[in-house]
C-alpha cells in the first residue's frame, strides 16, 4: 500500500517494504514522489526492492565488512589491500554506496596514477566489492558495471635469442640454473618453479605435476597454495636433456626444505629474492629487460619456429 501527503511543506511519499516495515521519503514536487513510488512498486514486483536506508552505508565500511570475508590467499590480500589502502579508500572511501554512479567511477579511474594493467586491475576488484553490494541488497545495481576503463595493450612476448639463453646461462650462478630448466624446458612460472618438489618430478615416465605453487606472503613461512587457475593444473611432458638437467642438479645440490628443487642453501627462494637474482642475472648478461616469464614463454613455442630446439639448447649449455 502507498499514499501521499503534504507534510511542512513537502509531499511525503508512504509505502511498505517487502518485510512489511513502513517506509517514507520526502520530496519537494508532487511528481517526483509520485515517480518514487512507482519505482518501488516495480522494484517490489520483480524482486529487486533496496531499502533506501541501506546505500547510505559508505564505500570504507562496506569495505571492512566485504574483505573481511574474502577467501583470497594471504599474497592477495597483501596487494587488494594495498591497492584499496591507496587508490580506493582516498578518493571513495567517504562516499555512501548508494550515491556512486557510473560518471564517478570513470572520472577517479582516470585519475589512478598506474599503468593501464594495474588500473583495471583496480576497478575490477572495486567492481567485484559493488556487485556484492548488490548481492547484499546495499544497493539495486552495480556502478563500476561496464565504466570505461584503461585501456590494456598486450605487450608482444619476442623470445629470446639462443645466443641470448647461452648468456642467461653463462651468467646463471649453479644452483639456479635448475629454474632456468624449469622455464624453458617446462614452461614453469616463477611460482611453479620455485614450489616445485621432488615428489612431483617422474623421472622414469619423464613427466611432471604441477598441482600447486609456493605462495610467499610479504611476512611469515612460505607455504604450498593452489596453482593460479584452474587450468594451471597440468602434467608436463619432459625431453630427455631436461630430466637429465633435473636430475644432475638434484645429484650436484640436493633438495630444499620439504624437497623443493630450486633451493638456496635448503631455504625456499622467496619472491622478492627470485627478482633480486633475476635482475642481477640479466644484468650481468647484458639482457636488461629480460623477464622470467618471457623465457617460460618458450616452452609453448613451436619448435620449427626456433633454429634449433629445447633440447639441443639445455644439451649446449652444459645442464644435461
Amino acid at each position: 500500500m502507498t499514499s501521499i501527503d503534504r507534510r511542512n511543506g513537502r509531499w511525503r511519499a508512504r509505502w511498505r517494504d517487502p518485510a512489511g516495515k513502513s517506509r517514507s521519503l520526502a520530496f519537494d514536487r508532487k511528481v517526483d514522489a509520485e515517480r518514487h513510488l512507482t519505482t518501488v512498486a516495480h522494484s517490489v514486483l520483480t524482486g529487486a526492492y533496496v531499502d533506501p536506508s541501506a546505500g547510505r552505508t559508505t564505500v570504507e565500511e562496506f569495505w571492512r565488512v566485504w574483505s573481511a570475508r574474502q577467501p583470497w590467499r594471504a599474497s592477495s590480500r597483501a596487494v587488494i589491500v594495498s591497492y584499496f589502502d591507496r587508490h580506493v579508500l582516498p578518493a571513495l572511501g567517504a562516499r555512501r554506496l548508494g550515491a556512486l554512479r557510473r560518471g564517478d567511477i570513470e572520472a577517479w579511474a582516470s585519475k589512478l596514477t598506474v599503468g593501464p594493467s594495474t588500473s583495471a586491475q583496480i576497478v575490477g576488484h572495486l567492481s567485484g566489492m559493488l556487485e556484492a553490494a548488490v548481492a547484499d541488497g546495499l544497493i539495486a545495481t552495480n556502478p563500476a558495471h561496464r565504466a570505461k576503463r584503461a585501456k590494456v595493450e598486450r605487450a608482444t612476448v619476442t623470445p629470446f635469442t639462443d645466443d641470448e639463453i647461452d648468456m642467461l646461462r653463462a651468467a646463471c650462478a649453479p644452483w639456479f640454473a635448475v629454474a632456468l630448466d624449469l622455464g624453458l624446458g617446462a614452461g614453469l612460472r616463477q611460482s611453479e618453479a620455485t614450489g616445485l618438489t621432488i615428489d612431483r618430478v617422474d623421472f622414469l615416465r619423464r613427466t611432471l605435476t604441477i598441482d600447486r605453487q609456493l605462495v610467499m606472503p610479504t611476512a611469515g613461512a612460505a607455504t604450498f597454495g593452489p596453482p593460479k587457475t584452474a587450468r594451471s593444473r597440468r602434467v608436463v611432458p619432459l625431453a630427455d636433456p631436461v630430466v637429465n638437467a633435473l636430475a644432475a642438479h638434484v645429484e650436484q645440490h640436493g633438495t630444499g626444505e620439504q624437497g623443493l628443487l630450486l633451493h638456496e642453501d635448503g631455504a625456499p627462494v622467496r619472491r622478492h629474492r627470485f627478482g633480486v637474482i633475476w635482475r642481477d642475472l640479466r644484468a650481468t648478461a647484458v639482457l636488461p629487460t629480460a623477464r622470467f616469464h618471457d623465457y617460460a614463454d618458450l616452452r609453448v613455442m613451436p619448435i620449427s619456429a626456433r633454429k634449433s630446439s629445447q633440447c639441443e639448447v639445455i644439451a649446449a649449455s652444459g645442464s644435461a
